[in-house]
């Protein structure tokens, strides 16, 4: 609980005048920083690329929403988080047991702070808000290191999911200059285009692909085996 408030008062104090100076998004005051409330207990953390301008909308909507809890499982269940879930359970299909389908959703859901690689939305639609790996990282090298290292700083947390190769790439060199004791579960953005891997292709194109969630899937069981959800 200690760690989760210390992370709640980090999260009040971002602000897009602290941004990085060379930050694309710095100037775009119109386009505010998706943040989202962390669990109670941290038992895992979920790293996504970025939020985009259609899920904005929903994200403006609830912002002011006053119980935090529901806000933040109405966040997850509009987005990343649940998308998450429901493509796993869809490699998995009979694969899966019944209680891991069920802590799945409980340590998800319960136990799981999620946030992103690069903090304000982005629209694909618009050149000057286009997702841009260099600015993302300069977005996460100022905030996103220090949600880590306060989220990580009793040790409660076992695991990180990291979606999607911008993600990964940063996640690597992050845990080689901190080095960092921690796993690292990486897994396929959760979006359509990705169902290929998701929906186990059977073009030879996808196989390795496939094979590698598989392995990356069996980690995240075998880890929510190891806790107590």
């Amino acid at each position: 609980m200690k760690n989760m408030e210390t992370l709640k008062k980090y999260l009040e104090t971002i602000n897009k005048n602290d941004c990085p100076c060379s930050c694309k998004f710095r100037s775009e005051k119109e386009i505010e920083i998706a943040l989202v409330p962390p669990p109670d207990e941290i038992l895992g953390i979920i790293i996504s690329r970025d939020p985009t301008a259609d899920w904005w909308y929903f994200y403006k909507y609830l912002k002011t929403y006053p119980h935090e809890d529901i806000r933040r499982k109405m966040l997850f269940s509009s987005a990343i988080p649940l998308s998450l879930i429901n493509k796993v359970l869809i490699f998995m299909k009979e694969r899966i047991k019944e209680n891991d389908e069920k802590n799945l959703f409980d340590l998800i859901f319960n136990k799981v702070y999620w946030t992103h690689l690069h903090k304000c939305f982005t629209d694909s639609t618009k050149d000057s808000l286009k997702f841009r790996g260099k600015n993302a990282k300069k977005c996460a090298n100022k905030w996103l290191k220090d949600e880590l290292r306060l989220t990580m700083a009793n040790n409660d947390t076992k695991f990180i999911i990291a979606l999607g190769n911008d993600v990964q790439r940063w996640l690597e060199g992050w845990k080689k200059t901190n080095r960092a004791d921690i796993e690292i579960i990486k897994l396929p953005h959760p979006s359509g285009q990705n169902n290929s891997i998701w929906y186990r292709s059977k073009k030879e194109k996808y196989k390795s692909k496939i094979e590698g969630t598989w392995r990356e899937i069996e980690k995240l069981i075998l880890r929510m085996e190891r806790i107590d959800i």
